[in-house]
């Protein structure tokens, strides 16, 4: 196998896994602090969890990608450019929205406040609603020729 074959076979699995970080970890918390647990604390650590892979496959897929461009073997087009701008509005969104509501819900969880939590855990459905139309946008502009 080539370092081009192995390269883009890595930027699709960081992107694939990438979309499927974003699709649980929201939902699993809101939907655990809505059921009044006694002890949040797994779906938290849960939450942290998908957070920093969300975080982590995002860079991944931005990194592998460069990578990929840099190798010369893909002309750079409009396409290319126009995901790569979406792709880092995502990772700014997961970074401007996602970690201060998590953070929220965190300390509103450590003052056994649920109320609180779960004011700051209803914000995470803008970012994940956000978070996968970026996406979308960014597979839509890399596959097709634009």
């Amino acid at each position: 196998m080539t370092l081009h074959l192995a390269l883009r076979f890595l930027h699709l699995l960081a992107a694939s896994l990438w979309i499927g970080s974003a699709l649980f970890w929201p939902g699993a918390l809101r939907r655990a602090l809505a059921a009044a647990a006694p002890e949040p604390g797994p779906a938290l650590a849960q939450a942290r969890a998908g957070f920093a892979l969300d975080l982590a496959l995002g860079i991944a897929t931005i990194a592998t990608g460069l990578l990929y461009l840099a190798m010369g073997e893909v002309p750079l087009r409009h396409g290319l450019e126009a995901g790569f701008a979406f792709a880092v509005i995502r990772i700014v969104l997961l970074l401007a929205l996602a970690r201060p509501a998590l953070r929220r819900v965190e300390e509103g969880a450590a003052a056994s406040d649920l109320e609180r939590a779960r004011g700051a855990a209803r914000k995470l459905p803008a970012y994940a609603g956000a978070a996968h139309l970026l996406w979308l946008l960014a597979l839509v502009c890399m596959v097709w020729p634009v």
